[in-house]
């Protein structure tokens, strides 16, 4: 009972660091995969990566602001946030 309990145990961690190792490769690739669009890319295709790249950031920001308690400043800078995104998403 002992060496089955120490073999699953042995085999639980194995299975904790491949999870580990595999969401770093994804992570790196993806990232690689960022960088060959982005070399790929052409010089008319630079206004549509502009364009997702400041809509990313605007998410970023609307869902950062979202969580935290507005003040009437935070909230109409919040608006102007959200006006951007509708803007970049037609």
């Amino acid at each position: 009972m002992v060496i089955l309990f120490f073999r699953s145990c042995g085999r639980g961690r194995t299975i904790s660091k491949m999870e580990a190792s595999e969401s770093v490769n994804i992570r790196l690739i993806d990232s690689l995969n960022r960088v060959i669009i982005i070399k790929d890319s052409k010089l008319d295709s630079i206004p549509d990566i502009l364009r997702t790249e400041k809509l990313s950031i605007y998410l970023y920001l609307d869902d950062t602001i979202s969580r935290v308690d507005r003040t009437p400043q935070l909230m109409g800078f919040h608006t102007i946030i959200k006006d951007r995104i509708k803007e970049l998403q037609r």
